[in-house]
């Protein structure tokens, strides 16, 4: 199922196609499930192919980023979004995320640039598509707070200011997610009509920020406000590790907080439309 789910994205299911075209593209016939993943990501802003990424793969990178967070690796300190260090067990620095770690490791890039990725940005994106940013997440099993690592909804767009038809973004666990346990949630639809809803800035608990010769500086994340949330629309999606969600930058979506007890990790990877 998952492969027929691949091939019918790399095989052209851009947004001017019809859904009956693009199924008559593939060779064998991929059923009803197929149909109706291609029509959520088109109608509801995003989608999930089930085993995206080979087990293999998604293994040696969490035992990377286990290293990682153990042992910082001589990387530009820039690579790292740190946890406050007041807030934190012991005297390392603790990252709460780590930017562009494909640029820095094969490990990473095999999955930030994975031929089934690659193909079916491809096709979402309707054309030749190019990896734009990509971001270990990672969410701690020691954080109590109420907060417990969890995200808002938001619209990746607010941040990175991508035409909505020129960008897609995939998450991918790295452990099994699902409730309390660092799942997303997807707000179905809200991408529709292609507007940025006014979102208002706010500090994590606790903060994340840079750590810059010993001195902590926190930045700020941004929600959207919950007075124009209603949460019983959202799908929040069980996953297992490997498995990719798909949505647009214009989907609003939010993390569930990791209430397990365990470190739970997660990779976020966003692609474009190529400029020529």
């Amino acid at each position: 199922m998952k492969n027929d789910l691949i091939l019918c994205l790399a095989r052209g299911a851009s947004r001017d196609q019809t859904i009956d075209q693009t199924i008559d593209q593939i060779t064998e016939p991929p059923g009803d499930s197929v149909r109706e993943q291609i029509q959520q990501y088109q109608h509801l802003g995003y989608c999930v192919v089930p085993g995206l990424i080979p087990a293999e793969l998604i293994t040696a990178a969490r035992q990377r980023l286990d290293e990682i967070i153990d042992t910082r690796p001589a990387w530009s300190p820039g690579r790292f979004q740190d946890l406050d260090p007041a807030r934190c067990p012991g005297d390392a620095p603790i990252a709460g995320g780590i930017q562009r770690p494909s640029l820095e490791e094969d490990v990473f890039s095999s999955v930030a640039q994975h031929t089934n990725l690659a193909q079916a940005m491809a096709a979402l994106l309707d054309g030749a598509a190019e990896l734009f940013t990509d971001q270990l997440g990672v969410k701690y099993g020691w954080n109590e707070t109420e907060q417990g690592g969890r995200s808002y909804f938001h619209q990746d767009s607010w941040y990175w200011k991508i035409a909505p038809e020129l960008g897609c973004n995939c998450w991918i666990p790295l452990h099994e997610v699902g409730v309390d346990a660092i799942a997303l949630a997807v707000m179905p639809g809200s991408q529709q009509g292609w507007q940025l809803t006014t979102h208002e800035s706010y500090f994590d608990d606790p903060a994340m920020g840079r750590l810059t010769d010993g001195t902590f500086t926190p930045f700020q994340r941004h929600r959207i406000p919950d007075t124009l949330v209603d949460c019983s629309q959202e799908h929040l999606i069980d996953m297992l590790p490997g498995d990719g969600l798909f949505f647009s930058n214009y989907t609003w979506h939010r993390s569930e907080p990791n209430r397990t007890g365990q470190t739970k990790a997660f990779y976020a990877i966003a692609w474009q439309r190529s400029a020529g």
